[in-house]
């Protein structure tokens, strides 16, 4: 039986991290703390820590739209990696990314696919 994770979720759309947190519920898993901005996730990650967290959801780009992208799911995780390395880290981008554990392009399928895949890391 795959285990259920603590899950740190950072997506700058609202409605996506409430999808991705419904997804996750209906596995088992429970998203302990959320960010939507590269400054708030940041914030948040002695909290990451203390919580036991144990895998990461991280959006590729934090940028709203209308702004060209930028990579600051990447430097989260590369912070992440560095203070918590047992963490697992999912990249979760309209954008190809190759710096997470497991690299998923958004879509809504992979929304409802995710509680399967945290649980199998």
């Amino acid at each position: 039986m795959p285990k259920k994770a603590k899950v740190f979720l950072v997506d700058d759309n609202r409605d996506i991290r409430y999808l991705i947190r419904e997804s996750l519920k209906e596995e088992g898993h429970h998203v302990s703390l959320e960010a939507g901005s590269l400054k708030e996730a940041l914030r948040k990650i002695k909290d990451v820590r203390r919580k036991d967290v144990t895998i990461a959801i991280i959006d590729g780009s934090l940028a709203p739209p209308g702004r060209t992208f930028a990579a600051e799911g990447e430097k989260i995780a590369s912070v992440l990696r560095k203070e918590i390395p047992y963490i697992k880290i999912i990249s979760f981008s309209s954008h190809q990314a190759v710096w997470g554990d497991k690299n998923l392009l958004k879509s809504r399928e992979a929304i409802n696919r995710l509680g399967k895949i945290v649980g199998d890391l």
